[in-house]
C-alpha cells in the first residue's frame, strides 16, 4: 500500500424505519471494506426512502477519513435517506505491549 493511502476505518452503522410497519434498528460493525460498504448499501436501498442511516467512524479518524466516508455514501441521500456520518466521541483505545 502507497504511504499516502488511507489506512483502514472501523465503522459502526445503525439503519433506522421510522414509522415503518416493522420498526427496528439494524447495526453492524466491522472494517469499512468494500463488502462492508456494499452490505450497508444494499440494507439502506432496502429499507428505503425515510430510513435513518447512522455512520460512525473509529475515534482516530482523520477529517479526510470522515470526509471519504461522506463521499462514498452520500447519493443514497438523494433517495431519500437520510445520511450521518460522524467520529466516535470515545478516546481512542491505548494497545500495552503485554510484555512491557
Amino acid at each position: 500500500m502507497p504511504a499516502d493511502a488511507p489506512g483502514p476505518l472501523t465503522v459502526r452503522s445503525c439503519l433506522s424505519v421510522p414509522g415503518a410497519r416493522h420498526r427496528g434498528t439494524l447495526l453492524r460493525a466491522g472494517w469499512l471494506t468494500p463488502y462492508v460498504a456494499e452490505t450497508i448499501v444494499r440494507d439502506a436501498l432496502r429499507a428505503g426512502p425515510g430510513a435513518r442511516l447512522e455512520l460512525t467512524v473509529g475515534a482516530g479518524a482523520s477529517a479526510a477519513d470522515l470526509a471519504r466516508v461522506q463521499n462514498r455514501f452520500a447519493w443514497l441521500e438523494a433517495g431519500g435517506i437520510d445520511l450521518h456520518v460522524e467520529r466516535d466521541g470515545r478516546a481512542a483505545p491505548r494497545w500495552h505491549d503485554a510484555a512491557a
